[in-house]
């Protein structure tokens, strides 16, 4: 018969032996970071959690921190007895921060108004409790168009600069696309007589021939003479 207990104990293990190679990871100079189920304000929970898990998706896309996968977070918690929900407050986030080892977390709240929506998050140390960076938005509109923000949210929160296309995307618009060339307009034949006669002057007839300035019809070779019969 399986023993539950020994199980649970070697999922811990396993989990915080992950864990540990993130943090062999950190010679890269990135930082672990956390992220907790965002508090749902006029939405549902389950709406709620979707959405943390798409901020938590970008932020990976970012490649500039390491993030603790939510199933070993969770994983952690319920070993210990803790759960996600109802930790809202920042002394909870940084007592799970602690227990999972990671140097930020990331926790926040979506919410919705009729047909608004705001987005506030934060990053915060969990060694000090200080506010690394934060980032609020709002939002009118279907909540399709809320993933672009969610999305520029979480390159705010890694501190970078987000990507000029889903600017442009959250913004309501296509991605920018590339501006055409103009064509150059062809050189008129007054034109280049000109500069034939100003390189021909100079010495550089040759040249200008060569690069084609001078394109009228060549002349046609004259006629050899005929010679008088003996």
């Amino acid at each position: 018969m399986i023993n539950i207990k020994k199980m649970k104990n070697y999922t811990l293990m396993l989990s915080v032996l992950c864990l540990q190679l993130l943090k062999a990871q950190l010679a890269d100079g990135k930082t672990t970071v956390a992220i907790l189920d965002f508090e749902g304000r006029g939405i549902n929970q389950m709406e709620a959690a979707t959405l943390t898990d798409r901020l938590m998706s970008e932020m990976v896309s970012t490649d500039a921190v390491i993030m603790v996968e939510r199933n070993q977070m969770a994983e952690i918690l319920e070993e210990q007895g803790l759960q996600q929900a109802g930790c809202t407050s920042g002394e909870c986030a940084a007592e799970v921060g602690a227990l999972l080892g990671v140097q930020n977390m990331v926790s926040g709240s979506f919410g919705k108004l009729g047909t608004t929506y705001t987005i506030d998050a934060k990053m915060f140390s969990v060694e000090s409790g200080a506010t690394i960076r934060s980032s609020s938005k709002t939002y009118k509109g279907e909540v399709d168009g809320l993933l672009p923000i969610i999305q520029i949210v979480a390159w705010e929160l890694v501190g970078l600069e987000p990507p000029a296309d889903l600017v442009a995307l959250a913004a309501g618009g296509a991605a920018p696309a590339a501006v055409p060339k103009e064509p150059k307009k062809p050189m008129s034949k007054g034109m280049k007589r000109l500069l034939w006669a100003t390189v021909l002057i100079g010495g550089g007839g040759y040249g200008a021939y060569a690069a084609g300035l001078f394109d009228v019809a060549p002349s046609p070779l004259p006629e050899p003479p005929t010679l008088p019969e003996g």
